[in-house]
């Protein structure tokens, strides 16, 4: 059999809502690739159970991963459980051995610093890097996918425990890839009454304090709630799904990256060198020319506040459209699901049923 496409996923938060169901049916139908249809060919799925490990609910949350990846995504799933890095010898082998062989390695909400003081006393991260090199989709949201960067923040020590904001070695996951940076899920949150709760809870002078402390090759790559950058190694392109937006910020700059948008994976490994050449072309603009520069800044910027909301908007359209679709289809009512499939391919959304009584989707590239 050919090698399984190497898929990285980092997801802010929301990693079982609506609008993420659909990006993890695109990545099983991406694993299967040749192999048949998805209700043929079930994906080996190894959830890692590390970052909520200590919570006294662990098992329950256990259960609610194996119940929607098992039978709402529809794949073989497994807990590959390692809630201490002293675990005896043969939970920890056992955990290792379900990662190795799944297809799709999926770990998520808890403690960032739990997990990363965990993860560096055993062989995951060994494991984790071997799966974007060898082939399989390795999905990590919110606290989990803040400890594959270079550098991480400790969230809950800094926003809870009130400690003056600091960096930890991160498990530096993505330098497999080429990527140096400091992963931010939770980057636009608003749950803060009357404070900044943007950047994971950090808010703004936390994080800028922050940024002062990062090595000059290693940049912010913050990733929106309900949001998830989806990069294909071999192909060398990303992919931004969601409601949010994915942002590469260093020293303050951002380069906002839309919901919806396809681009290089340099973007992501060589920011340095997109800098430097933006850079280059402001400096090679005449003075006299200022003016000019600011309208084309200007209408630039009103585009893509345009665009972003346009984007915004389209996505919980496309989730009702397709229910609405189904309904139809189910009550037998293929007139009106025939119309509404063909609004979605307006929108720039292909819809195709399978024999089996199931729809496929995919999003624009």
């Amino acid at each position: 059999m050919d090698r399984l496409p190497r898929l990285l996923v980092l997801i802010g938060s929301g990693e079982l809502a609506a609008q993420m169901t659909r990006g993890h049916r695109m990545l099983v139908e991406r694993l299967i690739g040749g192999r048949g249809r998805a209700a043929d060919v079930k994906v080996r799925a190894a959830i890692i159970d590390t970052p909520y490990g200590f919570q006294s609910n662990a098992d329950a949350l256990s259960a609610t991963l194996l119940d929607y990846f098992g039978r709402r995504i529809g794949m073989d799933a497994s807990i590959a459980s390692l809630r201490r890095s002293d675990d005896d010898v043969v939970a920890r082998e056992t955990a290792y051995e379900r990662v190795r062989e799944a297809e799709f390695v999926f770990s998520g909400p808890g403690s960032p610093s739990y997990a990363l003081r965990h993860w560096k006393e055993s062989r995951l991260p060994e494991l984790m890097s071997e799966k974007l090199h060898d082939g399989g989709a390795l999905v990590f949201a919110s606290a989990a996918a803040l400890t594959l960067g270079r550098l991480t923040v400790p969230v809950y020590e800094i926003y809870k425990g009130g400690s003056d904001p600091y960096l930890l070695d991160g498990l530096d996951v993505l330098s497999t890839i080429g990527i140096s940076a400091a992963v931010i899920p939770h980057y636009d949150n608003t749950e803060g009454t009357g404070h900044d709760t943007r950047f994971c809870f950090l808010g703004e002078r936390r994080l800028a304090a922050l940024e002062e402390k990062l090595p000059s090759d290693v940049f912010v790559l913050g990733i929106d709630e309900h949001t998830a950058l989806l990069v294909d190694i071999d192909e060398g392109k990303a992919f931004v799904h969601g409601r949010g937006d994915v942002t590469i910020r260093s020293r303050g700059e951002s380069d906002v990256i839309a919901s919806g948008e396809t681009f290089d994976l340099s973007r992501l490994t060589r920011p340095e060198a997109r800098a430097t050449e933006g850079t280059a072309r402001l400096d090679s603009i005449d003075a006299d020319d200022s003016a000019s520069l600011a309208r084309r800044l200007l209408a630039l910027e009103d585009r893509s506040a345009s665009l972003d909301q346009r984007a915004r908007l389209a996505e919980p359209l496309v989730e009702s459209l397709l229910a609405l679709r189904q309904q139809a289809r189910e009550t037998g009512d293929f007139a009106t699901a025939d119309d509404i499939r063909k609004r979605l391919i307006h929108l720039g959304v292909e819809v195709t049923d399978e024999a089996d009584g199931t729809t496929r989707f995919r999003l624009p590239d």
